[in-house]
């Protein structure tokens, strides 16, 4: 579920907004019934846990109860929904003893002297529509998701998973445009590299059948 809006929606948001800064609770149950699972599915895709994604969603709900005065409007109220809830969800993680995650630079593509590309990679990333449907294939993808670095991560489930533009989570993170994008760039790379071999294998499997 995406937090793409049009400008009616946002507008309508923002209006609600106003209101419950103004004392009407009726608004907040409002934002809460927008919200809620959209905060459930941005925290889920980054604790992978149901348990933690429904606590950090009844955090977030009362940290916009609580401090929806604060809103001022400087940027999107769902820009401002998401940096609450990405926050609460990296909480939650680091209160876990997690496995570290593998170096990226252990993954991304190796050059030789001359500049040129050493390790060959299949790239499966124009094609991804047809292996997604497989339940097996969603579980490869999200297990190499999981191992992306806590920078590069967020960028990629933001742009890649939440469909948002780059000018978006630009906005969201409070990251420069180039930033962005050089992030989601070194994710797709290390997600490439990590994946070629199960989809050549995928592949292989398919031509055989």
């Amino acid at each position: 579920m995406s937090f793409t809006q049009n400008k009616e929606t946002k507008e309508a948001e923002e209006a609600l907004v106003r209101e419950f800064q103004a004392g009407n609770l009726d608004a907040y149950d409002k934002i809460a019934e927008i919200y809620q699972k959209k905060i459930y599915a941005l925290s889920f895709n980054l604790t992978r846990n149901q348990m933690d994604a429904q606590d950090v969603t009844q955090e977030v709900l009362l940290t916009l109860f609580k401090k929806a005065h604060t809103f001022q409007g400087k940027s999107a109220f769902s820009s401002w929904v998401y940096r609450i809830t990405l926050n609460a969800s990296y909480m939650k993680l680091r209160s876990k003893k997690k496995e570290p995650n593998v170096s990226l630079e252990d993954l991304l593509p190796s050059y030789n002297s001359s500049g040129y590309q050493q390790d060959k990679i299949q790239d499966w990333s124009e094609n991804t529509e047809s292996f997604l449907f497989a339940n097996e294939t969603r579980e490869v993808i999200q297990k190499a998701v999981d191992q992306l670095p806590e920078k590069e991560k967020v960028v990629f489930i933001l742009r890649d998973g939440e469909g948002l533009s780059t000018e978006k989570v630009s906005d969201i993170l409070e990251l420069t445009i180039p930033a962005v994008k050089s992030r989601l760039h070194r994710a797709r790379l290390f997600l490439r590299k990590k994946l070629s071999p199960y989809f050549e294998e995928y592949g292989s499997r398919r031509e055989k059948k």
